[in-house]
């Protein structure tokens, strides 16, 4: 009889009741068990693995694996070597006589099987994908032959099958684990969300409703119109409605419409391309196509001309931009929210702000109530300022208001709000030689300045404005270090700025270093 005669007749043998063993059970590491046990007697194999590549994680995982003394391993999973390309399997079964001729399958084996010397090596495929393999090995060189090739061959399409469902597994859990996540991200998100909000009711605790309002609304899409006089705290709550917000991670850009000329507000709104006039060298993006993709704050809104807002408006309405010397247009996505002092509805009837520009924005409005009438927020605000004072100015005690400076803070309007109150804590800790018993100095009040750093001069200074106490203070602190700006023990470390910063405050305020010339 000849071989390939004789090879048919043994492949038919087998052929039936390894493909009854495969198919016996859904369960991998079963059906390549039992299908081992079928064919070890003509394999004599040491051991088998099947294993797929999760795609999704980029990964190979061992899905199945047997041996012939019975004590199976996991082998789990592993990244496939970056610099290495496994033996590209024709006819769909490799016989590799020697291990060390493939690199890749090598260093595969390295960790979990080292002991391989040899392999018969099927690669599963189905519909033009590669799922993984079924390798058979052996512990000795030159193991298997092509009998032994031809009938592993002729059980690819039920090693398929059972490779496939392992597959299906894997990314089955795949999928359980981004539920996982994805319900642990949400949780997280949840936990800072709710973090932010518990700190913006700590320090206001009468604006609960605000707070209540401003949850519900900042995960939608529509336009918020902050009301509230200067100083109220305005742009805190845009702040908080942009970190509570879908597009907390996007761009936040912000425009201040007081601060723009007329003339200059297209160019601010919409952008340039290079060269559309004189001193265009550059291109420029306006701020409708910075805020694409999150958040534009119009500060300060009712300061707008007539033109500005319909050119606003058609912005609102058609949701594209074109720059200044262009000739495309640029399609924007971005959530508005506008802040003002100012009576709206009031400009509106007078004519001064249009009414269909109104409608839009004030379809969620959010008036911040001056201070005056927060009685409630005065001394949580109080000690939230105080104490980020004291981390500016690396003052290592508490700070405490003297009994008078309470009673005093009550009884006082605060026609300034809430700024008005940081603005005179700040001057009141200036110019305090006792951080225990705080005075308050209020606003055109006259005080005086202990030593702020202990190195300071105690000499007291007699300021005549909040500008002038500041100079002194920076005097001192450039006395205390010498004149270093720069450094752990420099100027910028102790007061909690940029070196640059401090460079530019020190300048603006006409601090000079002949000030501490004597002392360095």
């Amino acid at each position: 009889m000849k071989y390939r005669e004789l090879l048919n007749i043994v492949n038919k043998d087998l052929q039936l009741p390894a493909i009854l063993a495969i198919n016996s059970s859904i369960n991998a590491e079963e059906s390549l068990s039992r299908v081992f046990e079928v064919l070890q007697g003509f394999l004599d194999a040491d051991g088998a693995f099947v294993n797929i590549f999760d795609t999704q994680k980029h990964r190979i995982v061992f899905v199945a694996h047997c041996r012939r003394d019975s004590v199976s391993s996991t082998l789990g999973f592993l990244v496939p070597p970056k610099s290495l390309r496994p033996l590209k399997i024709t006819d769909k079964v490799l016989n590799c006589p020697d291990i060390s001729q493939d690199r890749f399958t090598q260093q595969v084996l390295s960790e979990c099987l080292p002991e391989v010397k040899s392999y018969l090596m099927l690669s599963m495929d189905k519909e033009e994908r590669h799922l993984g393999v079924v390798c058979f090995y052996s512990r000795r060189y030159d193991q298997f032959n092509e009998a032994q090739r031809i009938l592993l061959k002729s059980l690819h399409d039920s090693f398929s099958l059972m490779t496939s469902n392992a597959l299906n597994s894997v990314l089955l859990a795949n999928n359980l684990d981004l539920i996982q996540e994805n319900d642990g991200l949400k949780d997280s998100v949840r936990g800072s969300r709710m973090a932010l909000v518990n700190r913006f009711s700590a320090r206001t605790p009468s604006l609960k409703e605000i707070t209540e309002k401003i949850e519900k609304v900042s995960s939608t899409e529509v336009p918020i119109l902050v009301l509230g006089e200067t100083g109220s705290g305005k742009e805190v709550v845009v702040n908080l409605i942009q970190e509570l917000s879908n597009r907390g991670t996007g761009p936040f850009v912000k425009l201040n419409c007081g601060a723009i000329p007329e003339t200059l507000i297209d160019d601010e709104f919409f952008g340039h391309e290079k060269g559309a006039f004189t001193d265009a060298k550059i291109q420029k993006k306006g701020v409708f196509e910075r805020a694409s993709g999150g958040t534009l704050f119009l500060d300060e809104i009712g300061e707008l001309s007539l033109a500005a807002q319909v050119r606003l408006l058609r912005v609102l309405q058609q949701k594209i931009v074109t720059r200044i010397g262009g000739m495309h247009s640029i399609p924007v996505d971005f959530r508005l929210v506008a802040a003002t002092h100012r009576d709206l509805k009031q400009m509106a009837e007078e004519g001064r702000f249009r009414n269909d520009l109104l409608y839009r924005l004030n379809l969620f409005p959010l008036r911040i109530p001056p201070l005056r009438e927060r009685q409630e927020d005065l001394f949580p605000l109080t000690d939230f300022f105080l104490n980020r004072l004291r981390s500016k100015y690396g003052i290592s005690q508490p700070l405490s208001l003297s009994q008078k400076s309470v009673e005093q803070m009550q009884k006082y309007k605060w026609p300034g709000n809430v700024r008005e109150l940081e603005n005179t804590l700040e001057r009141s800790v200036l110019t305090s030689s006792d951080y225990q018993n705080i005075q308050i100095v209020f606003e055109g009040e006259t005080g005086w300045s202990g030593p702020v750093v202990q190195a300071a001069s105690p000499e007291q200074i007699k300021l005549e404005s909040f500008e002038m106490m500041q100079k002194h203070y920076f005097e001192a602190v450039l006395k205390a270090t010498k004149g270093k700006i720069s450094g752990a023990d420099g100027a910028a470390a102790l007061t909690d700025m940029h070196p640059n910063t401090l460079r530019s405050k020190l300048e603006k305020l006409g601090v000079t270093f002949k000030a501490v010339k004597p002392e360095l």
